[in-house]
């Protein structure tokens, strides 16, 4: 028997299928998907491969062999989706299965470099103090200079050898475990004699014939006894210890949750979603308010599908979503939902994964990756709050979620769910257009009102002398809140103190000496800090070009607006919610688990606080500064803060509290901040979409961003121009495409790597992948450029 894998080579080899021989011992261990060991290239140095077609012979001759088998990485069906990602994301096999396969779960290999033969050369003595042997990097750090050539020349003269180890960050979580051996007829008798010489192993013997085994420590605990007395158990033959697998589990159960009544509206929506069920693909787009109970549908929904002996897929854009999320399902279906998100740490997704892909849960919970949960049978996939940015994968492969939930829902023949109180654009034109069925639910859940909105002009606040971030109204409004004991969410999308901090007298600003970008202040630790690499410096009290003592922090992040709040509420308790609060594992659900208790007055924070919350105690919602993403370099500027403030001022007044909000503004006329305002979508799309067929953007084209980065800026810009022409020589594209570029990033370092980048523009629905594939190879084989980064990605997030 012959496979065909692909091998984790971590080398600039060709990415393609290679043959190899499977030994007639291990045959009936392989199949699609099978993760192995094998040995690679001249030096046949043992990596990793995953086994990709099966055949009886091949034409390749002096095939190698397969020295292991470790176990199932993938089924059959996802060969298909990994192939239509590679042809359609510019990105090698190995991309695509980082992304599918559990990250700690893939090997990483430590390269070890031992003596093969005496000699006196400084490596082999280093060695030697060290037992012969050392990891790569561990042996390198032994002397001052770059000893690399130095170590290749003498394994390549025989000197020394080189091997590799098999490394696994995350492995399953085992725990030993004592049972009884003893014939159950026996037991008594053998507990009397223990009784009296050694009455804690009698004791030990006593739980564990009742039980069928339990783990050492409980034994321990339970008998008060110690480890030398198992021992002296097992030693005597009556008990036996073995490991067994547990799983890491991160879903806390909740109190069983009875299924609600649903309005007409929601009715209605769950009936049209029903009655596709087990009908073939099909995609719907559910357009619901704020506060409209999307979520219940989604249970009823679900309930069906499992019903119907089918899994589902539930998607949530941010791990800022998933406790409450989690919670509801959890209340409902018990122990068959699987939690998927960045937040668990690597030993809990593997946990998560291994139940998926045995059959021991229905339902995946989680962000972005959770939709390739390695289920065999979907039945349904929903991407809730689908107009998410977060969905769009940013690292390689640059995936679109939506993309890939409609790929698999098709090839499952199952239903896909978009929802949303404020559909991307792209999605409500295409169900307007017939390529989606439209559902819409228009009100809230227990007639509930829409919170009204105000719209209040710092112009005019700074003209009458306030020049505090916070109006008169809003701080009103606030102090109302407080002294009816009800909560407010403040929303400021920037974290941090300041934006930058610059020297009155010389105008010097303090600039991140890796990226072209402006230090952030940091007001609790004292420290400025870059937002793109984490490079972080003391603040300084005297201008490092001048020695002038004039030092202004200018603008403001959620640190700054604590403060103010700290000053102007002194008896409120505050929380705030941003990227350095919520670093630490579980810090999103320690945060909303308080504030949903009422520990808290008041949630400042950045834009994660703004979607699909819900506590009923929230009355007040306050917009900081509308225009923090108003004006932004993008075409999606206006849309993003539509959708920012419908959805943040959408989480007062959710349940029989009447809700309102205050949006700051120094834009109060903008049509994306008014129509919010009047929680409007349809008239802000109705807008939107003209002024995008005006300017030829989504939905009526498709762009195409392709980065360049590297260490010298020469090189980088001479790959980008390369590119570009390689492209626009190519007569087949020549007429369909218009290549913008290339040009400079708009952050033109980060990390000590200049950035270019080209924009492409094509007709919608255009695979211009082959082209850019083939440009990028032709660039990659030139050794000039061998330092330079390309990055293909597809309709991206931002495109500047």
């Amino acid at each position: 028997m012959v496979v065909k894998v692909i091998v984790n080579h971590g080398t600039r080899a060709p990415d393609k299928l290679y043959d190899y021989f499977v030994p007639e011992e291990i045959e009936d261990k392989i199949s699609i998907g099978s993760r192995l060991k094998v040995p690679f290239g001249a030096k046949n140095r043992e990596v990793e491969a995953y086994v990709f077609g099966i055949k009886m012979k091949s034409n390749a001759r002096r095939l190698k062999a397969v020295t292991e088998v470790y176990d199932r990485a993938f089924d059959e069906k996802m060969l298909p989706l990994i192939e239509w990602m590679r042809d359609s994301l510019v990105c090698t096999y190995i991309d695509i299965i980082k992304v599918i396969v559990p990250r700690g779960s893939i090997n990483k290999p430590d390269e070890l470099i031992g003596i093969a033969t005496e000699s006196c050369d400084e490596v082999s003595e280093a060695l030697k103090k060290h037992g012969g042997e050392l990891e790569i990097n561990e042996l390198l750090s032994c002397f001052d200079t770059d000893m690399s050539q130095k170590i290749n020349d003498l394994v390549r003269k025989g000197i020394l050898k080189r091997t590799y180890r098999d490394r696994y960050d995350v492995k399953s979580a085992k725990v030993r475990v004592a049972y009884s051996v003893v014939e159950p007829d026996m037991v008594a008798d053998v507990i009397k004699s223990l009784q009296n010489r050694a009455p804690v192993q009698a004791k030990m013997l006593d739980i564990l014939s009742s039980t069928t085994r339990v783990s050492l420590a409980d034994l321990v605990r339970f008998s008060d006894g110690n480890y030398g007395a198992l021992r002296a158990l097992e030693k005597k033959g009556y008990i036996k210890c073995t490991d067994v697998q547990v799983f890491r589990n991160p879903v806390r159960q909740e109190q069983c949750d009875e299924k609600k009544i649903l309005t007409p509206e929601q009715q209605t929506a769950f009936n049209r979603i029903s009655e596709s069920l087990g009908n073939g693909f099909y995609e719907f787009l559910l357009h619901g308010v704020t506060g409209s109970g999307k979520t219940e549908v989604f249970l009823h929904a679900i309930d069906q599908c499992i019903e119907n002996g089918k899994k589902a897929i539930m998607l949530v854009p941010e791990i800022s979503l998933t406790p409450q999320m989690v919670s509801r399902f959890s209340a409902r279906f018990g122990e068959r939902i699987a939690v998927f998100h960045s937040g668990l740490s690597m030993g809990e997704k593997y946990d998560e994964w291994c139940r998926i892909r045995d059959g021991k849960a229905d339902i995946v919970i989680g962000a972005r990756s959770a939709v390739f949960a390695p289920f065999d049978d979907i039945g349904m996939i929903i991407i809730d709050e689908e107009h998410e940015q977060s969905y769009k994968s940013e690292m390689q492969p640059r995936y679109n979620t939506h993309e890939v939930a409609r790929f698999r829902a098709k090839q499952h023949s199952a239903i896909l769910v978009l929802a949303s109180a404020t559909p991307k654009i792209e999605s409500y034109y295409d169900a307007l257009n017939g390529k989606k069925e439209l559902l819409t639910i228009n009100n809230r859940v227990n007639d509930s009102k829409m919170p009204g909105v105000e719209i209040v002009d710092m112009r005019d606040e700074l003209a009458k002398g306030n020049r505090s971030i916070l109006s008169v109204k809003l701080r009103e409004e606030i102090e109302e809140n407080i002294k009816r004991k009800e909560q407010t969410i403040l929303l400021l999308n920037r974290r941090g103190f300041s934006t930058f901090v610059s020297c009155r007298s010389c105008g010097y600003v303090a600039q991140c000496p890796n990226c072209s970008i402006s230090l952030t202040y940091h007001k609790f630790s004292d420290t400025l800090r870059c937002h793109y690499c984490g490079h972080t410096i003391p603040n300084y009290t005297t201008c490092p070009s001048c020695n002038s003592s004039y030092i202004r922090y200018f603008g403001g992040g959620t640190q700054k607006v604590e403060e103010e709040i700290f000053k102007l509420f002194p008896d409120a308790t505050v929380m705030r919610m941003d990227n350095d609060t919520t670093s630490g594992k579980g810090g999103h659900e320690r945060i909303l688990s308080e504030f949903e208790q009422t520990k808290a007055d008041i949630l400042i924070g950045t834009q994660m606080v703004a979607k699909g919350l819900d506590f009923p105690n929230v009355t007040l919602v306050g917009v900081i500064s509308a225009d923090t993403s108003l004006f932004a370099d993008d075409f999606h500027a206006a849309e993003r803060t539509f959708d920012l403030l419908e959805q943040v001022t959408g989480r007062a007044g959710r349940a029989d509290k009447v809700g309102r909000a205050v949006i700051q503004t120094y834009s109060p006329e903008n049509p994306a901040v008014v129509l919010a305002a009047k929680h409007d979508y349809r008239a802000f799309f109705d807008g939107e979409i003209k002024v995008r067929e005006a300017m030829n953007y989504p939905p009526y084209c498709d762009i195409a961003s392709v980065s360049f980065s590297g260490p010298d800026e020469r090189t980088v810009s001479e790959c980008a121009k390369r590119f570009a022409r390689v492209l626009s020589d190519n007569p087949e594209i020549k007429e369909k495409v218009r290549i913008i570029g290339p040009i400079r990033a708009a952050v033109a370092k980060i990390q000590n790597k200049y950035r270019w980048q080209l924009i492409i523009k094509m007709r919608r629905g255009s695979n211009i992948t082959p082209y850019l594939a083939e440009a990028n190879e032709h660039c990659r084989k030139n050794k000039n450029y061998e330092t330079v980064i390309i990055v293909t990605d597809k309709n991206p997030n931002t495109i500047f």
